[in-house]
């Protein structure tokens, strides 16, 4: 499954480039549909980003000394928050802004989830993460790009 979300516009530029191939080639008929609430939910989590920011995280909590265990989880959070759209926009070629902003703000809600670094502030409660997580990820899948 690509990354990005496909939208109604998508459909007509894909049509419509369709149109001016050859009819007749068979290879060129792929039938496409605008993506599902579904498919936004999935496509907006920057799964590959969360996993791989979750075993740093657990690596640095194995390994990490206890004067050093908060600055690296927060240079950590930094670099991969920053890693994300960069990775969606080069190696997933998703070029839709508003997808990309919506990811870089799914991997805050999700790390934030998680727990680390954010737990070394003291107004961070667990519960905080536990009602915000579901409410952002199925209130952001609503969200259709119009690019």
């Amino acid at each position: 499954m690509a990354r990005q979300i496909i939208t109604p516009k998508d459909l007509e530029k894909s049509a419509s480039t369709m149109a001016s191939k050859d009819a007749g080639d068979a290879t060129t008929s792929v039938k496409r549909a605008e993506d599902s609430f579904t498919d936004r939910l999935l496509k907006y989590i920057p799964a590959e980003v969360v996993a791989t920011y979750a075993l740093v995280e657990g690596i640095i909590h194995q390994t990490a000394t206890e004067e050093t265990l908060h600055t690296v989880y927060w240079i950590v959070f930094f670099l991969f928050w920053a890693f994300t759209p960069l990775y969606l926009w080069r190696i997933q070629h998703v070029s839709k802004a508003l997808q990309l902003a919506i990811s870089f703000l799914a991997f805050f809600v999700w790390v934030f989830a998680l727990g680390e670094p954010f737990t070394f502030l003291s107004w961070y409660q667990p519960i905080y993460a536990a009602v915000l997580l579901p409410v952002f990820t199925f209130a952001v899948a609503m969200i259709k790009p119009e690019q």
